[in-house]
């Protein structure tokens, strides 16, 4: 593992399941900043391909640099490497994951205590900040049941912010919420973008990623179908893209 230069290169990734490759010969850059939605039908292979960038999986062969680290996937990775890694590449899970017996603010300081070292009282006066920022102040202990899924939401960025990571990954945001909540999560995102942290995002909705895009990953059957910037929604290079963009 060596330092790399920031932001994410992938090269030449590809990752079985079995007989079955899902993931074919992918590579692409995303630069520090930038927002990078991962679009495709479902069985694309865009969350396979989103958990390997956080080494919650590993992949057969190729290579990744990520967050200033760099894995070759040709050699078995370490552990200790995947949870080093995991404080720099934060994860907002698509059903959530919010510990049900913790309320929401104990949910925001449990890693950084236990994890990073911070202190309690740092971690809540922070924790704190993140709630007020994302209009949560007032759910600080609330349990995660309690809340919408809305809430629930947010409680999950918010959980992966008090990390400060370098590079957030989400995997299907707004799969379950209402167009209100959406929009919501659409400011999120692209306030977060502002303050130069790199994101990548799996979604099938397009219009969801057309809002929050700086560049765009097409998927089809663990392929590369189409790579650019957000100019891609109005100009596709593919005429597969070009018609997935009609749904």
């Amino acid at each position: 593992m060596q330092k790399v230069s920031m932001g994410i290169q992938v090269s030449s990734l590809n990752k079985f399941y079995g007989q079955t490759q899902v993931l074919h010969d992918i590579s692409f850059s995303c630069q520090q900043g930038e927002t990078l939605v991962l679009l495709g039908p479902s069985g694309a292979g865009k969350s396979s391909l989103l958990r390997i960038l956080n080494l919650l999986e590993t992949a057969g062969s190729g290579q990744l640099q990520i967050a200033g680290q760099a894995f070759n996937f040709d050699a078995p990775i370490a552990e200790k490497n995947g949870l080093a890694l995991r404080r720099k590449v934060g994860m907002v899970f698509q059903q959530y994951n919010l510990w049900p017996h913790l309320t929401v603010l104990e949910n925001l300081i449990e890693a950084p205590v236990k994890v990073a070292g911070m202190s309690k009282a740092a971690a809540i006066e922070e924790a704190q900040s993140i709630l007020a920022t994302l209009q949560l102040a007032a759910k600080a202990d609330a349990w995660p049941l309690h809340l919408s899924g809305g809430q629930q939401q947010r409680v999950a960025i918010a959980r992966a912010l008090m990390m400060k990571p370098e590079v957030l990954l989400f995997d299907e945001p707004t799969a379950a919420l209402d167009p209100e909540i959406t929009n919501q999560v659409v400011n999120i995102i692209n306030d977060l973008s502002d303050t130069g942290i790199t994101q990548v995002v799996v979604t099938h909705e397009v219009d969801f990623a057309r809002k929050i895009a700086s560049h765009v990953l097409y998927l089809e059957q663990g392929h590369i179908v189409e790579h650019g910037s957000k100019d891609a929604f109005t100009n596709p290079s593919t005429a597969a893209f070009a018609e997935y963009l009609t749904h």
